[in-house]
């Protein structure tokens, strides 16, 4: 993949985000009107035990995927047909496993305490098997370099969750249910979506199981599993711990508020998709120059972003959610550092993990977890979700500083190399603008 190509497909993948990021910036402005702070806590939670569930489930297998298509280890044959083995086995699983706990006094009582109804949530836990189909057979395609085919994937399943939000939420007024049956659909688009686009690359799928691939991605996906399930409950287990202490309707506020947050991870998240399966097939300086650059311009684009949603974020929570969600806005003032530490973070894992060395993920991770728990359970108490998005905060910055102490040591990079902008990076945006004139231009002759 040439940097003509490199720029094509992070061009598509951030037009991909852009798209996700305003269908769903909507679709969470609906549930949130609907449902209101203590409905849409509900859902939050709702969507957060599968969550956990098919993280921990996992075992890092859709990584693992990326890494050995894009370093040609493997077949891309053999590798879809241990993913939906793996698929189908893991799901069933995990809905079996779930079953046994779902019949616990503890999580009974759980399900009262925050008003969940049963029937909704199993309905969700159904859908684990058809997540695990998508999310392993999209990155068979991110790892193969089909980043269009795997951005097809992703737009699909945001748009099917907002136009299934808009029928069921806002014309059929179902409330919570409604809610549950969109990302029911969702789930179920992208993953017959997922089969769809990877049986045209191996044109008939293949039955046979390759026991020294499931060896391998066991192995390396058993740190990016470690490394993603830590990472998950750093940037989740805060929504758990403000159940324990506070209540539903805190906890919708502070979804709003984390919701808002994460969607400004558009720009590094689509950089991320491109850049691990550019570095699988990379060595030495090439990666090096790469990341460094794409790590110059996160930091930029990010910080300007940052401040421009701190003055902006009173105003788009009343306007959007409306007066009974203001009590999200300071949490969201206190994400917003902790959301620039975590996407230059993940343009680093991003590479690392590229390199063959997820460790370093997973010691990032583990940092930021205990520190993150640590501050919560004394922060939550004092302060409520704003001491929650306070210890949030605090834990990304330390999970980034690990991971880019790890990086600056394997390129030998000085940290200027990879903050500061240089006078040709300048020049990118430049040749963008003149780029986009252009074809502005061109367009209109062709009317």
């Amino acid at each position: 993949m040439g940097e003509t190509s490199f720029s094509k497909n992070s061009f598509f993948t951030l037009l991909t985000e852009i798209i996700i990021f305003i269908f769903g910036f909507i679709y969470l402005i609906v549930v949130a009107r609907i449902l209101g702070p203590e409905g849409k806590g509900i859902y939050s939670l709702i969507l957060l035990i599968p969550g956990l569930m098919m993280v921990f489930g996992s075992f890092g297998i859709e990584s693992a995927n990326v890494y050995f298509i894009g370093s040609k280890k493997y077949k891309i044959q053999e590798v879809v047909a241990n993913s939906i083995i793996l698929s189908v086995v893991l799901g069933v699983f995990l809905v079996v496993v779930f079953w046994g706990i779902s019949q616990t006094s503890f999580f009974q009582q759980f399900l009262r305490d925050n008003k969940i109804p049963p029937l909704y949530l199993w309905v969700i836990i159904l859908t684990v098997p058809l997540y695990f189909i998508s999310s392993f057979l999209r990155n068979v395609l991110r790892g193969y370099g089909n980043i269009e085919e795997y951005n097809k994937v992703r737009i699909v399943e945001g748009l099917v969750l907002f136009a299934a939000g808009i029928i069921f939420l806002l014309l059929l007024k179902q409330g919570l249910w409604g809610a549950v049956l969109s990302s029911v659909l969702s789930v179920f688009a992208a993953a017959f979506l997922s089969i769809f686009l990877v049986q045209k690359l191996v044109k008939i799928f293949p039955l046979s199981f390759n026991k020294n691939l499931l060896k391998d991605l066991l192995s390396y996906g058993s740190q990016v599993y470690l490394a993603n399930n830590l990472s998950f409950l750093n940037y989740r287990l805060d929504m758990f711990l403000i159940t324990i202490f506070l209540s539903p309707a805190a906890v919708g506020f502070y979804s709003v508020a984390v919701g808002i947050a994460e969607k400004l991870l558009v720009i590094p998240g689509a950089l991320a998709t491109v850049l691990f399966p550019k570095v699988s097939s990379f060595v030495g300086d090439e990666a090096n120059g790469l990341t460094s650059k794409i790590l110059r311009h996160t930091a930029f684009i990010m910080i300007i972003v940052c401040l421009v949603m701190t003055f902006l974020a009173p105003f788009m929570v009343e306007l959007f959610f409306g007066v009974s969600f203001l009590p999200s806005v300071l949490p969201i003032l206190i994400l917003l550092p902790g959301i620039l530490a975590f996407s230059m973070g993940g343009v680093l894992a991003a590479d690392l993990s590229g390199r063959g060395k997820p460790q370093f993920a997973v010691m990032s991770s583990s940092v930021g977890l205990f520190v993150n728990v640590i501050l919560n359970i004394f922060f939550i108490p004092q302060w409520g979700i704003t001491g929650a998005a306070l210890a949030s905060s605090i834990a990304y910055w330390l999970d980034t500083f690990v991971v880019l102490n790890a990086f600056l040591k394997i390129s030998k990079s000085p940290l200027k190399e990879v903050l500061i902008l240089k006078r040709d990076d300048f020049q990118d945006y430049i040749n963008l603008c003149i780029g986009f004139i252009a074809s502005k231009k061109r367009r209109s002759i062709y009317k």
